[in-house]
């Protein structure tokens, strides 16, 4: 285990909604002779486009072949780029923070008193979270908001009472259950132009604030890597005001770059 793994592991070393989403008063049919492609993804992308950032409390955790761990966040996100995590370890001792924009990423070790700074790139997210995601993966997986494609799907059906969008792209399909009651992709799937599954992405439990609704626990994995990230909510805040992304890196601590 290298050093920054160790730290990872330490640093993410481990509540109710305010709100439940509730479905549309009006009945909902998933009949695709009358509703088609293109109103189901301008429904699902007009729900994502409200929601404009999310102030949060809950926990993260990841598992990987190589290490594993959980933390307790606090979080403000702003779409479409600026995500502050405070961690939290045992009995509410500060743990650290992360701090990610599309420019930079700082990665603070209260543990060890170790920061870590670089540009975000695929490198340096995978020495914080041991995943192969993009910088618009984690702001996805943190808002539970998965984007379709602007393209027409190469499918269209309904699964299990959802509508299933299908795409091809570079080779690979792309598959998107979308929830008729919340206009949101629930499940999402990448699989290889052989059929192996390369990525698969879950949401669940919905809270409302108004019109805006965003899920409660989202999971992405990777089956074939045995890789996994796992986020809930406790508390959830919709379109949160006074978001702040001050951090502050305590004189004395080790740098290191990515």
């Amino acid at each position: 285990m290298t050093g920054n793994a160790l730290r990872l592991g330490l640093l993410l070393g481990i509540g109710t909604a305010m709100y439940s989403c509730s479905p549309r008063t009006a009945a909902v049919t998933t009949d695709v002779s009358t509703t088609s492609a293109g109103v189901i993804a301008g429904r699902v992308k007009q729900r994502e486009a409200g929601l404009a950032s999310i102030a949060g409390r809950g926990s993260v955790s990841f598992e990987s072949p190589e290490r594993a761990g959980s933390a307790f966040f606090d979080l403000s996100l702003k779409k479409p780029d600026s995500l502050l995590m405070t961690f939290e370890g045992p009995f509410g001792i500060g743990a650290g923070f992360l701090f990610l924009s599309r420019e930079k990423f700082v990665m603070y070790s209260g543990l060890d008193n170790r920061v870590i700074s670089g540009v975000p790139g695929p490198a340096a997210i995978r020495s914080v979270i041991p995943m192969d995601l993009t910088f618009d993966q984690i702001m996805d997986a943190f808002t539970g908001g998965f984007v379709l494609p602007d393209a027409l799907p190469a499918r269209y059906t309904v699964d299990d009472g959802k509508y299933l969008l299908v795409y091809q792209i570079g080779g690979r399909t792309h598959s998107f259950w979308i929830d008729p009651e919340y206009d949101l992709v629930v499940r999402y799937e990448v699989h290889a132009p052989g059929g192996d599954l390369l990525l698969e992405a879950e949401s669940s439990q919905m809270v409302r604030r108004e019109d805006l609704c965003a899920p409660r626990h989202i999971t992405v994995s990777f089956p074939g890597e045995g890789r996994r990230l796992s986020i809930h909510y406790s508390t959830l805040d919709l379109n949160a005001g006074d978001l702040s992304f001050v951090y502050t890196v305590p004189a004395g601590a080790h740098s290191s770059s990515r």
